[in-house]
């Protein structure tokens, strides 16, 4: 029975620690920023340079590892510097600053609780733990997929709805509710942004739990050899 938890754990854990892990990625990727910021013609909508959306970028980047209260940016816009975000909008990214820490501390235990069964499972029967670890990999990257397929599945049926659904399940308020024609956040972060961040954050986790597949079936073919 204990055998059957851990296993059970360890399939769990892996699907979200490298969707976590992933997401913790992307979101401090500035090169991932900067391109989308071209992309999306932000200069254009929110009036800032290249090189103040860098800054700006960079500002997320140092905040998600911050306090949640340390979000000022200040800007020169219009011939006056001036904070970029109103108070809703810097509200609302103290609720973003709390998921992005619960998303980092669920991937970091998902990853110790994998990386501790494996240990154990040497530790107690050795080299017989090995055709049950590759069994374990195969099954883990085979949830993974199936994980992929269904967010990829409402992702292109319809991304808008599915990127509503996950503000309603994540956040207890509506201060995510942003107008484009006063507040800056959302224009600097438009709908493309967050489909081109799920995309990315989705392959990423495909070639991992690919990786991981090929891993399993080496390690249960290698046994099936002896």
């Amino acid at each position: 029975m204990a055998c059957v938890i851990k296993s059970v754990i360890f399939v769990l854990a892996v699907p979200l620690f490298l969707i976590a892990t992933n997401v913790n990625l992307v979101t401090r990727d500035l090169g991932f920023y900067e391109s989308e910021f071209a992309t999306y013609r932000v200069a254009e909508s929110t009036g800032l340079t290249t090189v103040q959306l860098r800054e700006v970028a960079r500002a997320f980047i140092a905040y998600f590892d911050g306090s949640p209260d340390s979000l000022d940016i200040q800007v020169h816009l219009a011939g006056a510097r001036r904070p970029l975000f109103n108070e809703r909008e810097i509200a609302h990214m103290v609720d973003v600053h709390h998921l992005m820490t619960l998303v980092r501390r669920l991937g970091a235990a998902a990853g110790v609780a994998a990386l501790g069964i494996v240990l154990v499972g040497f530790l107690l029967v050795r080299q017989a733990f090995v055709p049950l670890l590759g069994k374990l990999c195969l099954t883990a990257a085979a949830l993974t997929w199936t994980l992929l397929a269904l967010l990829g599945g409402l992702a292109m049926l319809d991304f808008s709805e599915l990127f509503v659904r996950f503000h309603l399940l994540s956040f207890s308020n509506d201060l995510w509710v942003l107008d484009p024609q006063r507040d800056y956040l959302i224009r600097l972060f438009p709908e493309g942004f967050w489909y081109d961040a799920t995309v990315r954050i989705a392959l990423l986790t495909l070639l991992e739990s690919s990786a991981l597949a090929l891993l399993g079936g080496g390690l249960r073919l290698g046994v099936t050899r002896r």
